[in-house]
């Protein structure tokens, strides 16, 4: 008897058509907040005083001085050669061998130096994103891709190496540590994740002979080599060494 209730409750269940919804109308208002409709709540902001100290104290430490405002620019700056050879000194004392030559991407600049002090939160302007140093060893056909790439536009920022440049294409080039650039030639390239996982259009980078990540940050690579320059005493001086040339 149970055997055939149970059976008839699972009948009239099973027959049930479940009721159904769909949306008729909606509307949205525009909320502001800011200090004059909302009023500050005394202690959240004692709260958070201590962690704003510590922020702003950390932003505002001085890391090395400039003789002078230092700017991006194309085909060559300051600011570009200078943020290469920062990050290609860097990544050599993290990685403990030589490499040939250091990458920035254009575009990831997003500042530039200020004339005077050059505090942490300068660094952070310049390089806010967290982007990893990457290794690549590539061989040198691959390396001149990537050169030609980014000759395209006059976007080439590179360290640890000069090249010559006609109607956008890499014409030459010449190594720092005085190396050639052959094409079955192995060689060592340092740039950011992005670029190293295929951005800025240089899915090209994917297949490299390896890669890796040396665990450094390129903004604390240059947070680490900016203070290194103010210990010396010495100022920086915003100059280009002409390692981009148009023919």
């Amino acid at each position: 008897m149970k055997k055939h209730l149970l059976l008839l409750a699972l009948a009239a269940l099973s027959a049930c058509t479940p009721t159904s919804y769909h949306l008729t109308n909606r509307t949205a208002n525009r909320i502001g907040i800011d200090s004059v409709s909302a009023a500050t709540d005394s202690s959240v902001a004692s709260f958070l005083t201590p962690y704003r100290q510590g922020l702003e104290k950390t932003m505002n430490e001085v890391l090395a001085r400039s003789t002078g405002r230092i700017e991006k620019g194309q085909p060559e700056a300051p600011l570009n050669d200078l943020l290469t050879d920062a990050l290609l000194k860097q990544s050599i004392l993290r990685y403990g061998k030589p490499i040939d030559c250091s990458h920035l991407n254009y575009g990831g600049i997003r500042s530039n130096l200020p004339e005077g002090n050059i505090t942490t939160g300068s660094i952070f302007e310049v390089m806010p994103f967290d982007n990893q140093l990457i290794v690549l060893t590539v061989k040198g056909d691959m390396l001149l891709q990537m050169l030609n790439h980014f000759a395209k536009g006059n976007k080439l920022v590179v360290g640890g190496l000069r090249a010559k440049v006609r109607n956008e294409q890499v014409q030459s080039v010449t190594f720092t540590n005085g190396r050639t650039l052959q094409p079955n030639e192995i060689y060592t390239i340092v740039m950011s994740d992005y670029v190293a996982n295929g951005g800025d259009d240089a899915g090209f980078l994917k297949n490299p002979i390896k890669s890796e990540n040396i665990n450094y940050l390129m903004r604390d690579a240059l947070i680490d080599y900016f203070r290194e320059q103010g210990k010396t005493g010495q100022p920086i001086n915003p100059t280009s060494d002409g390692r981009i040339s148009i023919e």
